[in-house]
Parts: structure tokens; C-alpha cells; sequence
């Protein structure tokens, strides 16, 4: 079956992220200990999905209602808007990035995004650059119920973009993009910025970004 569309994830992988990750943990941890959660439960060593799902479960457990935590959750979405956008201006894009994304879009395929960052932020850096008039399909985190690393983030987008898990291939530089991908069936191509070699060594990785191209003629 031949290659339809190309998902890109977007930190990391189309631009260097400044956003301060640790300030945001810190933010989410010390409003949701405030907010009724135990203080063991969460820490900032976790990631912010699984700071969340904690979060939940122990609010839940003390028989806080529905509404108090979807005012919760709403409030922690409320505080990563914040940071990330705060960040927006300082991120720099990943060299060989536009060439790479415009020779994929002059090909006939389908260009879309999948990112844990927050839809109004994604807009501002792709709108900043110049490359949001070739995405077909954006999914932010607060597009979807459950985003990546959970496999419904993927497949949400791959309808988007009118696309099957077997004609499309996603690009990202983090374990949780692998693990989206793998959950979904969707072919992956890891993105590294180093010469580790401790991940599977099965999944394809790429050290610059164009040689995305050289993969799809294969594809």
C-alpha cells in the first residue's frame, strides 16, 4: 500500500523546545497537592500525563465529585497553556525543516501534526515559521481525551488526513512518540539528536530530518 500522509510530532522534532519543563511540573504538583490530592502521590519526576492519571485516581478515591475535577484538570490545562506560550518565541526550527516539509507537501502527500503542547501554541510556531499552510491535519493535547502516548491521539488524526495506520508514517524524537506509534500499528521513524543506540533496535532512526525523504521513496 503506498504512503499517503507523513505525521510529524512537533518539540523536538520540527523545532528546539524552550519550553521549562521542570516550571511546569513544579506549577501542575503545587496546585494539585493545594487542590486535594495527596502530596505522595504525584511528584515532578513524572511525566505530565502520568502526574494527571494520579492526580485523578487519588481525587476520585476521596469521593471528590465529577465537576470539582474537571475543574481540576481544567485549571492544570489552564497552567501548560500558560508555560508553553509563554516559550513560544524563544523556540528555534530544526535545521533542514521547511525544505523537508515542502518537498513532502510538492510530492502529494498529506502533512500532519500530532504534539502533547497545547493547539494554540502549536498554531503560533508553525504560523511564526511559515509552515502551517502545509499541514492538512493538526491534533494538539487539547484536541483529544487521551493524547500520546495512548494509541486514540494517532488514530483521531490519521482519519483527519483520510488515511489508514498503513499508508502513513510517523516522525518524533521521544520514547512516548514510539510508544503511540507502536500501540497504533503505525510505522515510526525516530528522530535522534544523539548516537545512543539503547532503543529497540528495529525502529528506524533518522539524524536529520530530510532524510525523511529518503525514506518515503522506499515507503
Amino acid at each position: 500500500m503506498s504512503l499517503k500522509a507523513v505525521i510529524f510530532d512537533l518539540d523536538g522534532t520540527l523545532i528546539k523546545s524552550k519550553i521549562p519543563f521542570r516550571k511546569m511540573k513544579i506549577r501542575i504538583v503545587k496546585y494539585l497537592r493545594e487542590a486535594g490530592v495527596t502530596p505522595n502521590a504525584i511528584s515532578e519526576d513524572m511525566m505530565n500525563f502520568e502526574i494527571m492519571r494520579k492526580a485523578v485516581e487519588d481525587l476520585k478515591s476521596k469521593g471528590f465529585s465529577e465537576k470539582y475535577i474537571e475543574r481540576v484538570i481544567g485549571e492544570v490545562t489552564r497552567l501548560m497553556n500558560e508555560v508553553e506560550l509563554e516559550s513560544a518565541d524563544d523556540a528555534t526550527l530544526i535545521s533542514g525543516v521547511p525544505e523537508t516539509i515542502k518537498a513532502l507537501k510538492s510530492s502529494g502527500l498529506k502533512i500532519g501534526l500530532m504534539t502533547r503542547s497545547c493547539r494554540e501554541y502549536a498554531e503560533k510556531i508553525l504560523k511564526r515559521f511559515d509552515l502551517l499552510r502545509y499541514f492538512d491535519a493538526i491534533l494538539a493535547r487539547d484536541d483529544v481525551a487521551y493524547p500520546k502516548p495512548d494509541p486514540s491521539h494517532a488514530i483521531e488524526l490519521l482519519k483527519l488526513l483520510n488515511a489508514s495506520v498503513e499508508e502513513a508514517i510517523f516522525v518524533g524524537d521521544h520514547w512516548s512518540d514510539a510508544e503511540c506509534a507502536r500501540r497504533a500499528g503505525l510505522r515510526f521513524v525516530w528522530f535522534r539528536h544523539d548516537d545512543s543506540r539503547d532503543e529497540d533496535p528495529k525502529i528506524l532512526k533518522i539524524s536529520n530530518i530530510s532524510d525523511v525523504l529518503e525514506i518515503i521513496k522506499k515507503c
